[in-house]
């Protein structure tokens, strides 16, 4: 298990200095991770999701079509929220790219203008966080990893 993560962290650290993003010193991931811990804990109390649906998701960037997905979408929308990653349908370009995924190009801007004609606010917001991760799991599988 701790082999995996250690490998996870290797590639992601690789992954972000080969894309212009300069990581923040340990002691900001630690903070970071801190807050994006009390982000997680506080939007699960708001919204009761079956953790399966969280892993789906970070897996395929999609949410399983049942009872939960409307509250899935609101979880996922008060994570980025309140972890800082978007505000009011905004994505916060400098911890998107640290913390999700290295976006290039016009993703962040194209992210942002998914579901600007919703006026659910947790559909909207989904709809933005839906396309940084399919953008992210696209990328990931487009690059090679040596």
């Amino acid at each position: 298990m701790f082999l995996y993560l250690f490998l996870i962290e290797l590639l992601s650290v690789a992954w972000v200095t080969t894309q212009d993003v300069v990581p923040d010193d340990p002691e900001v991931q630690m903070q970071m991770h801190s807050m994006f811990y009390t982000a997680r804990v506080a939007c699960a109390d708001e919204n009761m999701i079956p953790y399966a649906n969280v892993l789906q998701f970070n897996s395929t960037g999609e949410l399983p079509d049942d009872k939960d997905k409307a509250t899935s979408m609101c979880y996922f929308n008060c994570f980025f929220e309140k972890s800082g990653l978007m505000m009011d349908y905004k994505l916060n370009t400098d911890l998107v790219r640290k913390y999700i995924w290295p976006a290039t190009g016009d993703s962040i801007e194209a992210c942002e203008t998914e579901g600007k004609d919703e006026t659910n606010v947790c559909v909207r917001g989904y709809a933005i966080v839906k396309c940084v991760f399919i953008r992210a799991l696209t990328d990931a599988r487009n690059k090679p990893t040596v």
